[in-house]
């Protein structure tokens, strides 16, 4: 990194505690390719600077993109699989990317008095995209529906909430469900929630409220049923609370996890990342500021593990399915962790990946899975 550090914040050093544990003999998954957003602090001109980080685990090959926003939610096009959506979290960035010759291709607008809060992703066959907006002026949520080629806007529905986030296409993308954050607590404002819409007919299917009124809704992961929401303190309260992980497993209600408490409690600030691992429906959780991961039994509503890693941030899956991919640490790291010992995997880790951003998205899965679909 030739005259360039990262933007280093106060973070603690891996630590020695009974929640560590010793690299776990297994075979890590290289046939990987994975994307996630960046910052650091360009020495020459003494500013922070924004990119689209890339990296080839195979190949040990790492490239990135400069950009004017810090990318946060990242989206595949299905029907070209080197163009990339990236999306700002509250501001006015949204883009374009092609992996193949790794250029920008085009800056997108939010609409009117809008930021973009975060994510989008395209609809199935490809045609059309969806992003989450917010009016900076009312903090209602909108998703604006954009045609994928041209960017032209098309349509428009709401959220049915304030301040959107995340959002996922589900039941075969005919139902979209959307993270909204809400006001501030003790506000007279929404509460958090995560909305069901019916892409047909734009109309509300259900809504949903966390058990706690202390969290806001932030991402959620969902697979054939089982859903899984995590959290930060809510907007008003102090961001170093703790966070939650809440599960929905198919069929039954959403419940907030507060077993086992030596581990509820240590979950400092937000729940960032989350996937859902389908075969054993484990759920793995990043909390950077409790510098910890956690692994969740989707089918027993319960804990599982705890590894210790300083600010962990990103969580996906490989390609194979057999590890979870996370990034962490000031070198913007990446470790892979088994899905069946749920232990560090030796000789896994990548250092200054440029990947310091909240998500990781594994492209290598995500165009398997659009294949298989």
């Amino acid at each position: 990194m030739h005259r360039r550090s990262f933007l280093q914040t106060s973070i603690s050093a891996l630590i020695s505690s009974p929640l560590f544990f010793l690299p776990g003999q297994a075979q890590a998954s290289y046939g990987d390719i994975v994307v996630g957003g960046g910052m650091y602090k360009n020495l020459d001109t003494n500013k922070i600077e924004f990119l689209l980080g890339y990296v080839d685990l195979q190949n040990y090959l790492s490239k990135q993109i400069s950009l004017n926003f810090l990318p946060h939610g990242i989206a595949l096009d299905p029907n070209n699989h080197n163009r990339l959506f990236a999306f700002e979290k509250i501001g006015p960035g949204a883009c374009v990317v092609n992996v193949e010759d790794f250029t920008l291709e085009q800056y997108i607008k939010p609409l009117q008095n809008s930021f973009f809060y975060g994510h989008g992703m395209p609809n199935k066959d490809g045609t059309l995209t969806f992003f989450t907006e917010t009016n900076i002026e009312t903090n209602k949520g909108v998703i604006p529906i954009r045609d994928t080629k041209t960017l032209q806007l098309v349509d428009q529905f709401p959220t049915y909430g304030e301040k959107p986030h995340d959002c996922h296409l589900i039941e075969n993308g005919t139902i979209m469900a959307i993270t909204n954050a809400g006001g501030a607590i003790g506000s007279n404002t929404d509460q958090p929630s995560v909305t069901f819409v019916d892409i047909a007919t734009r109309q509300l299917l259900e809504k949903i409220e966390l058990d706690s009124h202390a969290f806001n809704t932030g991402h959620l992961s969902y697979n054939n049923g089982d859903l899984v929401v995590v959290s930060a303190p809510r907007e008003g309260l102090d961001n170093m609370r703790i966070g939650a992980v809440s599960i929905r497993k198919k069929n039954h209600k959403l419940v907030t996890m507060k077993n086992p408490e030596p581990i509820t409690s240590k979950i400092y600030g937000e729940a960032l990342s989350v996937v859902i691992e389908p075969k054993n429906r484990i759920a793995a959780v990043t909390h950077p500021s409790g510098n910890l991961v956690t692994f969740w039994s989707i089918k027993n509503n319960s804990f599982l593990n705890a590894i210790s890693l300083p600010h962990a941030r990103g969580v996906v899956l490989s390609t194979n399915g057999k590890s979870f991919i996370i990034t962490y640490g000031k070198q913007a790291s990446l470790i892979q962790i088994n899905v069946n010992t749920l232990l560090p995997i030796t000789n896994s880790e990548i250092q200054s990946t440029f990947i310091s951003g909240s998500h990781l998205y594994n492209i290598s899965r995500e165009r398997i899975l659009l294949k298989l679909n």
